[in-house]
Parts: C-alpha cells; structure tokens; sequence
C-alpha cells in the first residue's frame, strides 16, 4: 500500500493527529487467540472492488476530518482469524445465541440437579422504567451471559460433572445464555459450575460448563436507568454545551506532567484545560472534546462550569465553548458499559425511557501507546457514513469504519474496521464487514466503540445529533 499521494491527500494526513488506535501487537490476558476471516452482511451493500488510483481520488475529495489514525488495538488480522473459526464451526453469535424471550420461556434452565446447591440464579429483568421498544435484533442475546475466554473447544455437560455426558462444545468468546452458578464435581481447584444454554443444530440446549471456562457478563440495566435519568434531569435544568476541541482545533491544552493524559486518565489531546480558578496558574485536569457541561457564569477569559462527569466546577477557557451550540433537548442516548463490553441504545421523552436495542461492544483498550474510552457524558457531536484510518506511525490510509457517530475526540461508535487490500499493485476495497467474533469480549480497540455494523447502520440512522447523547459507564 505504498502509494504515491497528490499533495492535497498527503497534506490532509499529515494534518491528522491521534484519534482512535494503539500499536499493541497481541491480546491482553483471556483474550481470544487468533484464528482466519468475516462473516459478510447480506442487508450490507458492499461497494465494488476499488483500484488504487480510485480510492486514492476519492480522498482527494474528502476532507482531512474523514481521516484518523489507526483505529485497531490489535492486528485486525487476529480478529478476523479468530472470526473465521466460529463461522467454520458455526459458532457465531448468530448461530448459537438464545434471546431474552426465547430464555423466559424455557422451564428447563430453571431446574436443577437436587444434589448440587444452586448458589445464585441469574434472573436480570429490565427495570420498570424502561419500556422495552426493541427494533435491532440481529443478533440474540440473554441480559445475563456467559463469555467463553478458553483457548480450545471447551464442553458443556448434562450435569456439572466432567465425567458426564457432553450436550453440546463451545469456543472462545462465545457468549452463553447464564441461569445459575452451582457447585459440582472439583475441577481445576473450584466446584463451581453455571448453567448456561445455546442453540445447538438449531435446538437449543442447557447444560453446565466449569468456572475456569470463562466469566459472567450482564446487562447493568440499573445503571444505564440512573444514568440517563440524571442527564434528562440536567437538560431539564437548562442547556448543557460542550467542550470543543477536536483535533486541537481550538488550541493545544497546556502540557501536565510527561504522559499523555492527566492524573484522572484524560488525555491531552483534543481536550481543554479545566482550572480550578479563573487563573491559568491554577492547578487544572483536562477536559476531553464532547464532554457535557453547564455553564454558571463567565468572566472576560473563562466559563465557569459545572461538569457532572467530573461533580467539579472549573474553569475552562472561552476559546474551548461555543456558548451558542448546547443540547437543550435530550431525545436520543446510546449508553456504553465499557465493564461488560455491552451497550444499549434509548429514546427518551418527558415521561418515557424506551430501549430500541441492546448488543455487544467493544471499547478502547489502556496501555502504552493506546486509550481507553473515557468514562462520562458526551454530546453525539456528528455522524459520518464512514471515516479512514491511516497505518500506525503513517500518512498511508489503511482502511475506514461505516456508520460512525463522533462523540469524542476522535472517537466514534462505528461499525467493523474494513482494513483495504493490496493486489497485483491495486488497492482493493472489501466492502463492508458485517461481523467480528470478538465483538463484546474486551478492549481491542483505542477509544473507539466497535459494533457490529448492522447495528452501527442502525444507529447511524436512528440518532439525531442534536438532540442525542452518548454515554460511557462501567
């Protein structure tokens, strides 16, 4: 992919600064190991194979904001690996997944074996609050589930005992439908089992897979309801405005010490010093690009605001707040819980909170060179139908995620990276990936949200920006 770019495109990459990517090379602990490709989209129209010189002169047109860094925490190639055993095996989320009604009515995950004490049953209702409004449901899903995290093929017994009968195996990063935790037969130092079922050659089947086989993942419905009720609230208070500073096109923030973000985790970049006083001598943390926050007054340099994410007051700079660009109207919140790698997505009203989807995700992965996806409130500041991402330490476009929604910085929610290819001298396009394996495992990405991108194309259409917000938990 080693192209010799017009001025226009070498100029606009060059402009460009961190966004969403890291440089890491392997996975964290219990993550999936690699192993080959994507499932594709039918509903996706994917563009057709593009040369070079084609690709390369539609950049020319685009502007320099459709271009980021890197937007992968890890080698794409080792998620599209691990994509392409499930699908060889049929073990993709769409093929063995149970939903939430499929579980509520199936009596046998609600027995147990009289000879093993059931120590906890996994039952997540929706909270009262929220009406259940659902309208993406492509891929099934329980609100409690289990993540399969071992290396190999791992089985599921008719009893929690190793010795027993296998009902049905399953692989790495799987995510299985959770009914209870017992205790059965010692097993790699712990007795303790959980129910979970699958469907298996179209049935589907419970049966009990060992501790050591992976970890349990919910929905934190409860947490979401406080969330986006304490954000209506505040809008029902009065506007909330941002920060505004993406690519530092406001201004780089004063340096803080030699890492690259502050004492909290916020980053330098793209962000604005918030002081603790009207005095840029002041002590001050950052304040990221897109954040919500209200503004109490003003002096000639400064607003003074109150952040909730933070439950501080600080002072932030005029030049980072457009005083004039506020969310006075809160229909439209995406809620991401970067502890449980899920999120879900609401419509909002005066007296009415209503789910239109829930599913996986994947959020930025902390480390040396990578960042997390940053805990908070933000505005949903732009939608783009899809951006570039360049080659790490490059000007070279490496490839571009569909159906993006900006909220931070150079973050985005976005659907499956579709990383270009290189054949006989011509860049070719593959079209838009519909499926990644190791979607709502954990953090392979750097800040950005990766969603499915049927989902991402649902989203993408569903929210209005201006009335629209995003929000980070865990």
């Amino acid at each position: 992919m080693h192209a010799k770019k017009s001025g226009l495109v070498l100029a606009v990459l060059l402009s460009v600064l961190t966004a969403c990517s890291s440089r890491n090379a392997v996975p964290p602990d219990k993550s999936p190991v690699p192993a080959p490709r994507q499932e594709t989209r039918e509903e996706l129209t994917s563009p057709a194979p593009a040369k070079r010189q084609q690709i390369e002169d539609n950049l020319a047109k685009s502007d320099e904001d459709a271009v980021e860094e890197n937007i992968n925490g890890f080698d794409l190639g080792d998620d599209e690996s691990i994509t392409q055993k499930a699908e060889s095996l049929l073990m993709t989320q769409i093929n063995t997944a149970v939903d939430q009604k499929e579980i509520a009515q199936l009596a046998e995950a609600k027995s147990g074996s009289p000879e093993n004490e059931i120590v906890l049953l996994y039952e997540k209702q929706l909270p009262a609050a929220i009406t259940y409004a659902v309208q993406y449901e492509k891929y099934n899903l329980t609100y409690d589930y289990f993540l399969v995290t071992g290396e190999e093929e791992i089985p599921v017994y008719e009893n929690p005992d190793p010795g027993d009968k296998v009902v049905c195996t399953t692989m790495n990063s799987e995510k299985l439908a959770l009914h209870q935790k017992v205790t059965g037969k010692t097993l790699e130092n712990s007795d303790i089992w959980y129910k979970v079922s699958c469907r298996h050659d179209g049935n589907i089947v419970s049966g009990y897979i060992h501790s050591s086989a992976g970890i349990t993942r919910t929905f934190q419905f409860d947490k979401m309801l406080e969330a986006l009720q304490k954000l209506q609230q505040q809008v029902a208070d009065g506007k909330l405005n941002h920060v505004s500073n993406y690519k530092n096109v406001n201004g780089a923030p004063p340096s803080k010490g030699e890492g690259a973000t502050d004492e909290h985790g916020m980053r330098i970049y793209q962000s604005a010093p918030g002081y603790l006083k009207a005095d840029t001598q002041s002590d001050f943390r950052y304040v990221p690009d897109g954040m919500l926050v209200r503004i109490l007054d003003e002096t000639e340099d400064f607003y003074h605001v109150h952040i909730e994410s933070f439950g501080q007051e600080l002072f932030i700079p005029k030049n980072y707040i457009d005083p004039g660009d506020a969310l006075t109207q809160l229909t439209y919140a995406v809620v991401i819980d970067r502890s449980q790698q899920n999120q879900a997505a609401f419509e909002l009203s005066d007296n009415e909170i209503r789910m239109v989807s829930y599913t996986l995700a994947t959020t930025g992965l902390k480390g040396p060179s990578s960042f997390e996806t940053p805990l908070g409130t933000y505005k949903a500041l732009e939608k783009k139908d899809r951006f570039h991402y360049l080659k790490d330490g490059s000007d070279e476009i490496a490839g571009y995620a569909p159906f993006a929604i900006r909220f931070c910085g150079g973050a985005y929610v976005h659907g499956v990276p579709a990383a270009y290819e290189e054949k006989d001298g011509e860049l070719i396009d593959p079209g838009i990936k519909e499926y990644l394996h190791t979607i709502g495992t954990f953090p392979r990405s750097h800040m950005c949200v990766r969603n499915f991108s049927s989902h991402a194309e649902f989203l993408y259409n569903w929210l209005k920006p201006e009335n629209g917000a995003v929000i980070v938990i865990e």
